[in-house]
């Protein structure tokens, strides 16, 4: 599992999503709540600063108050209920798929703010802006590729939960594996690269959220998890 090695101290005070200092602090678990529970982590341990272990309610990042509410009713909630749709082979919308990858660079950017606090996430947005408003022209350049992982390892106590990339370079590859479900997201001149044991799905150009239809089903792939 990927953890945050170094610069914790410079966390202490400045929200991991708008940036801002002198606000209400409260803690924001790097993996949620909700994930934590569904892969038994809580039970277990994750890897984290220094490459100590740590049960995954344990790991957490400074976060303010009104950001904390936001991305939680705005993404975690909804987030929750589309694993629950992918789990059960029920697909996904447009609509789903654009939440599902904001979330994802939620995750992914909480990872690169720990390991570089003093670095700038963007010049373009803070990680608030990139995960709670809709995604800019590089939409329909995006692909979301999923796989469903038929069983996990009943000798395992936990679940995957993992995030195998750390972006360096554009901030949009994300690849990951949370419980049962194979996550990647990618542009769309990659696709050949994708496996093929990954379901695809080509966002649209544009967002409308009042198309709720389910037009991507993942695929199966792994038979057996195997963890790392």
């Amino acid at each position: 599992m990927a953890y945050i090695d170094k610069g914790m101290s410079e966390l202490k005070s400045k929200c991991i999503a708008c940036d801002g200092t002198g606000k209400k602090m409260n803690k924001e678990y790097l993996f949620p709540k909700w994930l934590i529970h569904r892969t038994k982590t809580h039970k277990t341990n994750i890897r984290w600063h220094e490459g100590k272990k740590i049960p995954g309610l344990a790991a957490t990042l400074p976060i303010c108050e009104e950001c904390n509410v936001l991305l939680g009713a705005e993404l975690e909630s909804p987030v929750a209920q589309i694993f629950d749709s992918l789990e059960n082979e029920k697909g996904i919308s447009d609509f789903e798929a654009e939440l599902l990858i904001r979330w994802l660079w939620k995750m992914d950017g909480m990872y690169w703010k720990g390991n570089n606090p003093n670095c700038v996430y963007s010049e373009k947005y803070t990680l608030k802006d990139r995960a709670l408003n809709p995604i800019d022209e590089v939409r329909p350049n995006l692909v979301l590729a999923i796989s469903i992982i038929q069983t996990i390892d009943l000798g395992f106590e936990d679940s995957p939960m993992r995030i195998d990339s750390l972006n360096e370079v554009d901030g949009i590859f994300v690849a990951c594996v949370f419980s049962r479900i194979a996550i990647m997201v990618t542009l769309g001149c990659f696709n050949d690269l994708i496996p093929i044991n990954f379901s695809t799905y080509h966002l649209e150009e544009n967002l409308d959220e009042k198309i709720q239809a389910k037009s991507s089903f993942p695929r199966k792939g792994s038979k057996t998890v195997q963890k790392q």
